[in-house]
């Protein structure tokens, strides 16, 4: 793992400032695995002690405490513009963010950069009108 991790690429912050972002924040530095990769899994889950601090609000963890789930918005590697969900689900014995729905979508739009043992990023930030939390994966 890189420590301290790298600064953001240019050309997503650019992305991020044309979209109205604002707080920008890293929240996990991981290797993307196998599982990660696999459509017949459709998800990209991190458990929760693998986040580098607190990043949702408190009403957003209600929500996934509630079995809610929160719409984001996705930068993807590619700095194509998707649509994932976020849930938390109890995997095993510890708890997991998940992102879903069109992750498989995000793997085929970024097959050369989204590989086993890829290092990624994932960076959220915040609309300017409104608290929709948007993540970045470069």
């Amino acid at each position: 793992m890189l420590e301290p991790p790298p600064d953001m690429l240019e050309a997503f912050k650019n992305c991020i400032k044309n979209l109205g972002g604002t707080k920008i924040k890293l929240v996990i530095q991981k290797f993307i695995h196998v599982t990660d990769l696999k459509p017949s899994e459709c998800r990209l889950s991190r458990t929760m002690n693998q986040f580098r601090s607190k990043f949702l609000s408190e009403a957003e963890e209600e929500k996934l405490e509630n079995k809610g789930v929160i719409k984001a918005v996705f930068v993807e590697p590619c700095l194509e513009v998707s649509k994932l969900h976020l849930t938390k689900w109890l995997i095993g014995q510890s708890y997991a963010y998940v992102f879903k729905t069109e992750w498989n979508h995000v793997v085929s739009n970024n097959a050369d950069s989204l590989k086993p043992i890829a290092l990624v990023q994932i960076w959220l930030f915040r609309f300017m009108l409104d608290r929709n939390q948007i993540l970045v994966l470069p």
